[in-house]
């Protein structure tokens, strides 16, 4: 359950910060690039200091996904890296 505060959030905000959470659990990685469209597609671009695994992108994209609400907004999310 989403705390009271998140409510107030211009979806963005709840975005932004859901995922500055998920990233405080992985210290390795940072973010390069996060966007939202106006159909609400969400594109984060993840590097880190050791590279990022499939997995990493997994468990980020699973930190937001688990934090956001679909009923609220429907969405789409997509997590990769910045590397090749």
């Amino acid at each position: 359950m989403l705390p009271s505060f998140y409510t107030t959030m211009t979806f963005k905000e709840k975005v932004t910060n859901v995922l500055e959470e998920g990233l405080l659990e992985k210290p390795s990685l940072f973010l390069v690039d996060l966007t939202i469209s106006e159909s609400y597609k969400i594109n984060v671009t993840l590097d880190g200091d050791n590279g990022v695994t499939l997995q990493d992108c997994i468990d980020i994209s699973r930190v937001i996904d688990s934090n956001l609400d679909r009923e609220e907004q429907d969405y789409s999310l997509e997590v990769a890296s910045a590397g090749v």
